[in-house]
């Protein structure tokens, strides 16, 4: 079972609205509630496990610099400490401290209540479909993704193909590349 081109075309416009309608939203979300989208995507990463700066950035996909510049905020706001890396001591560990811990569950609670009043009207078995498919999207584009980074040749839907198109016009047009939104 294929799907046609038309409907892939289709699921194109739809990504594409929803990525800028998504980069808006949190844009104006962080601008409300103070901390960057790089941030939250820190201490989400940090709450997993601890990790050094240079594999925050790494995993990211931003710069050691804009890592490190977020690293400062959440430092002085008492939510990250500094440790020496047991495995090595010219490295340090960053992990969460409690009061880490805290605001990252009331900014997960706050960002549930918006999603939760957009979504208004909709039942738990309409948004499970639509995750459902979401993930079902992110994980076939993800193995494309994986497959064009260590130099596999995928093979290209006109989906996989135009979504990659799409988003690589919309990043070449981001100036503030190190300011994505991870919301």
């Amino acid at each position: 079972m294929t799907v046609s081109e038309p409907v892939a075309l289709e699921i194109v416009g739809a990504l594409s609205g929803l990525i800028r309608t998504a980069r808006t939203y949190s844009h104006l979300r962080h601008e409300q509630l103070g901390p960057t989208g790089i941030t939250l995507a820190i201490l989400k990463r940090l709450a997993d496990e601890p990790s050094r700066s240079g594999d925050i950035a790494c995993a990211l996909g931003v710069s050691a610099s804009a890592v490190s510049r977020a690293v400062a905020t959440v430092e002085s706001l008492g939510y990250v400490p500094r440790q020496a890396d047991p495995a090595d001591a010219r490295a340090s560990l960053l992990s969460l401290t409690s009061r880490g811990e805290q605001f990252l569950a009331e900014q997960h609670r706050e960002h549930a209540r918006r999603v939760a009043a957009v979504l208004e009207g909709w039942d738990d078995a309409k948004a499970r479909a639509v995750l459902t498919g979401l993930l079902e999207l992110d994980t076939a584009l993800g193995r494309t993704v994986a497959d064009m980074r260590t130099g596999g040749i995928p093979t290209l839907t006109a989906l996989t193909s135009a979504f990659a198109d799409s988003v690589a016009d919309e990043t070449h047009s981001n100036p503030n590349q190190d300011q994505k939104a991870y919301a």
